[in-house]
């Protein structure tokens, strides 16, 4: 089974409507990937924004190349991840989609939102419910889904020589509201597959779409309809996010995996839950690690590895900053200790 982890960059996973807290530490990037390398970690998921490309692309691709030649340089596996989370930050707190995309739809957005909150349910679900029937037009007024597929093209074309690229993922926890929508997700696939196949050979990653509404009915037969169902020569992925991975979690995932007839499911981010103030213990890493081997044996990946400490959740941090230079901090060195004993 691989083990690694989440890598949180800088200019790859920048937000567009507001700044990031901290400066990185020097050297961020290659400390950390020599980090990686020392103890053992050889493959990393690399999310990356949509939206942070659109604020910077020559800041946004230099950052890809310099990943891409440290990940070489220590033999280090990379999952390049179209990365989204509540939306967009043009809505509040959140990233992902960018503004030529989002802003078409909220026209009246207020200039003195407030970015560091949470965008409204209502907001989010008018989002998904027009992009899920592709209704979205770029503020150049192009379609929504060919826009993404040509930023999800500048990736591949930047890293897809490289030796370390392991697979490209079409889009991370997509949202569905409505019941119907989830044959929807399935089409969006296929439509982005039927691009990216003549771009790539590499293993293609989809993730389980995420229920908005109790409406949406996330049954395991309901999720299965997001499969994609275009015939590819690429191998095929499906990502779960267990938090935490609990048992029942992942039987509901399997169980998912088989209505799919995938084999092949990684668990592309985990932790020990979501609640504020959430934690982890030495014995918490063990357990999960046991139960990933038992059940997922393809691959996991922590979530996260990151110089931006979230003091909401203590246990998303792996890295410490000391004095301007990134390195491991206690959670990280329970994880290694989980590893090499699992």
């Amino acid at each position: 089974m691989r083990i690694g982890l989440n890598f949180d960059g800088i200019k790859v996973s920048d937000y567009q409507n507001r700044s990031k807290p901290l400066q990185p530490p020097q050297e961020y990037v290659q400390d950390s990937f020599n980090i990686f390398m020392s103890h053992g970690i050889d493959m990393v998921r690399i999310p990356v924004y949509w939206e942070s490309y659109e604020k910077d692309p020559a800041g946004f691709i230099e950052e890809l190349n310099l990943i891409s030649n440290e990940a070489d340089k220590n033999n280090i596996s990379c999952i390049y991840d179209n990365h989204q989370w509540e939306c967009s930050s043009l809505l509040g707190y959140g990233i992902g989609f960018p503004n030529s995309i989002v802003s078409p739809i909220f026209q009246d957005i207020s200039l003195n939102r407030d970015p560091y909150k949470h965008p409204s349910k209502k907001e989010v679900e008018n989002f998904w419910n027009h992009w899920w029937d592709r209704t979205i037009k770029s503020t150049d007024g192009e379609d929504g889904w060919t826009k993404q597929f040509e930023f999800i093209q500048k990736v591949i074309q930047t890293v897809d020589n490289k030796k370390s690229t392991a697979a490209f993922e079409l889009l991370n926890e997509p949202q569905v509201f409505r019941h119907g929508d989830f044959k929807k997700v399935s089409k969006y696939h296929d439509n982005l597959l039927s691009k990216v196949i003549d771009i790539t050979d590499k293993p293609l990653i989809f993730c389980y779409s995420y229920a908005g509404r109790l409406l949406a009915l996330n049954f395991p037969w309901i999720q299965a309809k997001i499969k994609p169902l275009l015939p590819v020569k690429n191998t095929i992925i499906f990502d779960i996010h267990p938090y935490p991975p609990y048992f029942i979690a992942i039987l509901y995932f399997r169980l998912v995996s088989k209505l799919m007839k995938i084999d092949t499911v990684l668990a592309g981010e985990y932790n020990s839950g979501t609640g504020k103030g959430v934690k982890i213990s030495s014995s918490q890493h063990a357990r999960y690690l046991r139960t990933f081997r038992k059940f997922l044996p393809f691959g996991v990946m922590f979530w996260q590895w990151s110089y931006i400490k979230d003091n909401d959740h203590p246990a998303f941090n792996l890295a410490k900053n000391v004095d301007g230079v990134i390195a491991p901090n206690d959670n990280f060195e329970s994880f290694v200790k989980a590893i090499k004993n699992s």
